[in-house]
């Protein structure tokens, strides 16, 4: 992994651009063990390897004169589930919550409630300035997943949330490694998911910063 950060820096170094980049120390088999209790869930192994072998926690950022940037603020693992522990508090619906209130506003409220129910198995690492986030889910169902929160999903759509980006975390930085971390022209990652994942080939991702 660290070969792709190195990547990273050597090109944007050929391209002018300061790049400010923190790699925390790997997690230990302790943080592991009290992320889990205190979720009172296992977490992925495929997360395990990564915050434990390559980085817990871990900050890239840079900004070109013509406008592409990165800003990528993974948080250590116990922020990750303050995080998510926060969320179940104030953000997702409890289940009896849920089917009271029956999501009026999507076009499947079933689906709605069974979205609503996974949420609470998202781990976010990245937020994103609208509310959005990168989370890994916990759920049974795409364990290990890397997927795309979005903030507003229970105000229109499907009744659906949480759009498949990669399928392990060691995969999507990898992945993003190859576009610098830039982030795409729109600055809105549905406008680059498909259903396979990030079409990390996409015209969003601007050329001169693959490597």
């Amino acid at each position: 992994m660290q070969e792709h950060f190195q990547r990273v820096a050597s090109h944007l170094k050929t391209l002018g651009i300061r790049l400010h980049m923190e790699i925390q120390p790997p997690a230990s088999s302790q943080d592991v063990k009290s992320a889990e209790s205190r979720l009172e869930l296992s977490l992925p192994p495929s997360y395990v390897e990564f915050v434990t072998t390559v980085a817990n926690g871990l900050t890239v950022r840079w900004r070109a004169d013509d406008g592409p940037l990165a800003c990528f603020e993974m948080p250590p693992l116990s922020e990750s589930v303050d995080g998510l522990l926060s969320m179940r508090d104030w953000r997702f619906y409890s289940e009896e919550k849920a089917k009271e209130y029956r999501f009026p506003y999507v076009d499947d409220s079933e689906l709605a409630i069974e979205t609503n129910r996974r949420m609470h198995y998202w781990l976010p690492f990245q937020a994103e300035g609208n509310g959005d986030n990168l989370s890994v889910n916990l759920h049974r169902a795409g364990r290990g997943q890397i997927i795309f929160d979005q903030h507003d999903w229970l105000d229109g759509g499907t009744g659906a949330n949480g759009l498949l980006m990669a399928d392990t975390m060691p995969e999507f930085i990898e992945s993003w490694a190859s576009v610098c971390f830039c982030h795409p022209k729109s600055l809105w990652w549905k406008s680059v998911i498909t259903e396979d994942g990030v079409d990390w080939g996409s015209d969003e991702f601007d050329p001169h910063f693959r490597t």
